[in-house]
This record gives C-alpha cells, sequence and structure tokens, in this order.
C-alpha cells in the first residue's frame, strides 16, 4: 500500500511539474517566434517587402560604405524598392520580381562616402511603389567584428 501511493505521489508531482513548465511559454512568448533582427543590422517591413540585416561597413568616416543586407519581396507581383542612405544620400533603386529576392552583398551596393563614423547610425529609409516609405537608422560597423574584418580587407 505505501508503495503505491508513493508512485502516485511521484506521478502527481510530474505531472504537476509538467504543467508548471508547458505555463511558462503561455505568460512568456517564445522570443524566436516573432520576427526580429537576427544580426548586427536592421530588420524593416514596408508592404510585402522585407528589408533584412541592412548594415553599411567602412574603414572609416568619409571613406566607401559597403551596403549589406538583402532585400525580400513576399508578394505576388514584381516591385520597385528604392533605398536611400544618409542624409543628403543618393537613391538607389531595386526591381524584384514578385516573391523575388536582391542580397544587396552580392549586387556590390556600396556608397561613395560615409557621413558617420564607424559604431554611429546612418539615417536611411526604404519606399516601395505602392507602399510609401519608412525611415530605418543603419548601423555603421568597422573591420573590428569578425567576419566583417575578412569582408573588409577583401574588397
Amino acid at each position: 500500500m505505501a508503495r503505491t501511493t508513493r508512485r502516485s505521489l511521484i506521478a502527481a508531482a510530474a505531472l504537476g511539474a509538467s504543467l508548471v513548465l508547458a505555463g511558462c511559454s503561455v505568460a512568456n512568448p517564445i522570443t524566436t517566434q516573432g520576427a526580429y533582427a537576427a544580426s548586427d543590422g536592421v530588420r524593416a517591413e514596408l508592404g510585402g517587402v522585407t528589408v533584412e540585416n541592412l548594415l553599411i561597413l567602412t574603414e572609416g568616416e568619409g571613406e566607401t560604405g559597403h551596403v549589406l543586407g538583402s532585400i525580400v519581396n513576399h508578394t505576388t507581383e514584381p516591385v520597385q524598392v528604392t533605398l536611400t542612405l544618409g542624409e543628403n544620400g543618393g537613391s538607389i533603386p531595386f526591381r524584384l520580381p514578385a516573391e523575388g529576392t536582391v542580397n544587396l552583398t552580392d549586387e556590390g551596393t556600396a556608397l561613395e562616402s560615409v557621413d558617420v563614423p564607424a559604431g554611429a547610425v546612418l539615417p536611411g529609409s526604404i519606399s516601395t511603389s505602392g507602399a510609401g516609405s519608412v525611415s530605418v537608422p543603419v548601423p555603421v560597423l568597422d573591420g573590428t567584428i569578425p567576419p566583417y574584418d575578412e569582408y573588409l580587407a577583401s574588397r
């Protein structure tokens, strides 16, 4: 009889612990299930278009700025996306096919000169032909953080 009671208590305790631990995800949603910037760059969404991990690498203020990141069209229609970087920066247009992606790194997207030092943010905006525009503070990094040191060395 004592053995059966002990097993029942252990089973009840295990069940109670399972319920308590399972309840943690109700009170604390899982952060990685939501959209977030998983790296050093920023993320922005605008009318079915997402800009992922947008950042600028430079060797110093006034130097060339290499634009890293990607633009993803989640819609079933082609879209014109314009990326503007810096207060007086030029606009860089991209034509994305339906459900297409542009890798800014592979495209060799660059700024002739970066107006701010590494560690600062460069004001930017992203606009599409149908959804307007959104402002985005773009981080500027140098080659002191791996793997960016290798990236700048190869440029």
